[in-house]
């Protein structure tokens, strides 16, 4: 999730589009709901050391409902590690407010409604400003983490300054973000020490560095307004056009579930496209599929077409 911006004395250019900036969801109503929760036996852990990287970083999975998969995902940080960290801190956004944490030194904070993983993830945000950290990593439930995940996601803001937003790569549909060799298992893949410049970052599994995205406004709310669908890409299209860079990055990967939280919460595929698409066309216009990579075809009606068809030119890696 180095802090890539605190010492680069760089002042964001204001962007003019419509949309507003986000509520700030921290206040007094939901802030008194974080707990820890009570630890049963543990095993036996590795010794831990603070992370290699320079970062401190929030880490945040949104949940509604389905703990077996939070509990999932709460394992393999536990299993790294990362709980132990000095350097991090880890929160469930208990959405539905019954999450049980199994295991490990991580909060559960439940805001006493569905604040939606737009909400969750702004709530992080604005969190980990308001806490002083680098970085913040939004982290969607339904996902399994490949070894060392924290250490691969956070390192390339050691790197360079100029990253706003860094993303592990994954076995999903975007083929800019998708693993050079997919593994059997997230616990079987190899890191690599690859970083890819990206026009966008999927927000499945994804850090923000905290100064330049929360004074760029962070994700917009008011625009996409159900879930946040198409948020991410539009955060992308701010931060590049504020001279800032996307990445993904092969330390880090993920296998991704999908759709397991969006069948529990009633949510359907063309309701997600609408969500993207009514969103961005009301705030970029016509342009904004070209300024992120993507041709004219893509996001059809039921998402038809292959993963390459939607590009202007299909990445290879």
């Amino acid at each position: 999730m180095s802090n890539p911006s605190a010492g680069s004395g760089r002042r964001l250019c204001v962007l003019r589009c419509r949309g507003a900036r986000p509520p700030d969801p921290t206040g007094t109503d939901v802030d008194h709901h974080l707990e820890r929760q009570p630890r049963g036996p543990r095993r036996p852990r590795r010794a831990v050391t603070p992370s290699t990287t320079a970062a401190t970083a929030l880490v945040v999975i949104p949940a509604f409902g389905s703990p077996e998969l939070t509990d999932a995902v709460v394992r393999d940080l536990v299993r790294d590690g990362s709980d132990l960290d000095p350097a991090l801190r880890i929160v469930v956004v208990d959405n539905a407010g019954d999450y049980v944490l199994p295991e490990g030194r991580i909060e559960v904070h439940r805001p006493g409604r569905n604040l939606r993983w737009i909400g969750a993830a702004n709530w992080a945000l604005q969190t980990a400003s308001r806490d002083g950290r680098a970085v913040c990593v939004v982290l969607n439930n339904d996902i399994r983490l490949s070894p060392g995940f924290l250490d691969g996601l956070l390192a390339p803001f050691s790197t360079a300054d100029d990253i706003a937003l860094a993303a592990a790569c994954y076995d999903d549909f975007w083929l800019h973000q998708r693993a050079s060799a997919i593994p059997g298992t997230a616990a079987e893949y190899v890191p690599r020490n690859v970083l890819r410049d990206v026009d966008f970052c999927d927000g499945t599994a994804i850090a923000f560095a905290v100064p330049p995205v929360v004074e760029l406004g962070g994700l917009d709310e008011v625009t996409f307004p159900r879930h946040g669908y198409g948020a991410d890409i539009d955060l992308a299209i701010r931060v590049r056009a504020a001279g800032l860079r996307c990445v993904v990055t092969e330390g880090a990967y993920v296998s991704h579930l999908r759709r397991q939280t969006m069948n529990r919460t009633g949510q359907s595929s063309e309701g997600n496209r609408a969500e993207i698409l009514q969103g961005l066309d009301a705030k970029w216009g016509d342009g904004w599929r070209a300024d992120v990579g993507l041709g004219p075809d893509s996001f059809p009606a039921h998402n038809t077409g292959s993963g390459a068809s939607w590009y202007l030119t299909a990445p290879a890696w």
